[in-house]
């Protein structure tokens, strides 16, 4: 068995997930627009657009062999 951490991913992968990432989010934005602002449904549509956005931040990071940097003020649990 492969440890995870000795796995890698192939660049036909993470653009197999760029390419799914971008059009579920591309529904989900559509949802939001379908939707009253401030409702439970947009307020839960938030914060999966953000994950989404993060996702392809790191997607590209992983394509562009740069890994994932944090902006400014992500410092997240610390």
């Amino acid at each position: 068995m492969v440890q995870r951490s000795k796995r890698s991913l192939s660049s036909g992968k993470v653009e197999d997930m760029q390419r799914e990432v971008k059009a579920f989010q591309s529904k989900v934005r559509g949802w939001a627009a379908e939707v009253p602002i401030g409702s439970a449904v947009y307020l839960g549509l938030d914060p999966l657009n953000s994950s989404l956005d993060l996702m392809a931040r790191i997607l590209n990071g992983e394509r562009d062999g740069k890994g994932f940097e944090r902006r400014y003020g992500e410092g997240g649990i610390e």
